[in-house]
């Protein structure tokens, strides 16, 4: 089965690492939620990073808000506490423009570099090879088969 989003839960950080491949819209972004919530090794307190340096986005801003309004609908009642969105210079103006229409955008925040999200998020820097791998892997999982 072919997929542009993959996700990694790593239970010891408490971290969900989420990877977006491709084509980046409101259905891929639904497929990747309902897929986390379904798994039975999800966790409320978790932190999500969010890799979009893959990915290409095409919406409009209408859609942007939309799938803002759609995200916040789905996931304000699970707990998560904070996601980072690791995001290429190409696609910064979007993924900021999704987090300034979030509900509550401090829960959301943008970053050009891995570091800088690890440390939003209080992951070690130690842990930064370990999910690098986790990076490269889940960006490269659609085209082992």
């Amino acid at each position: 089965m072919y997929s542009n989003e993959n996700f990694h839960i790593i239970e010891s950080l408490g971290l969900i690492i989420v990877s977006h491949n491709n084509l980046l819209n409101q259905q891929s972004v639904e497929k990747i939620i309902t897929e986390i919530k379904e798994n039975p090794f999800f966790k409320e307190e978790y932190f999500v990073l969010i890799d979009i340096r893959n990915s290409y986005i095409k919406m409009t801003s209408e859609e942007v808000e939309n799938m803002s309004d759609y995200v916040y609908d789905n996931l304000n009642e699970t707990g998560l506490k904070k996601f980072a969105i690791l995001a290429s210079a190409l696609q910064l103006n979007k993924a900021v423009e999704f987090v300034l229409n979030y509900k509550q955008s401090s829960k959301y925040q943008v970053f050009s570099t891995l570091e800088a999200a690890l440390y939003w998020l209080k992951i070690p820097l130690q842990r930064k090879s370990q999910i690098e791998i986790k990076l490269d892997y889940l960006s490269h999982i659609n085209y082992i088969h």
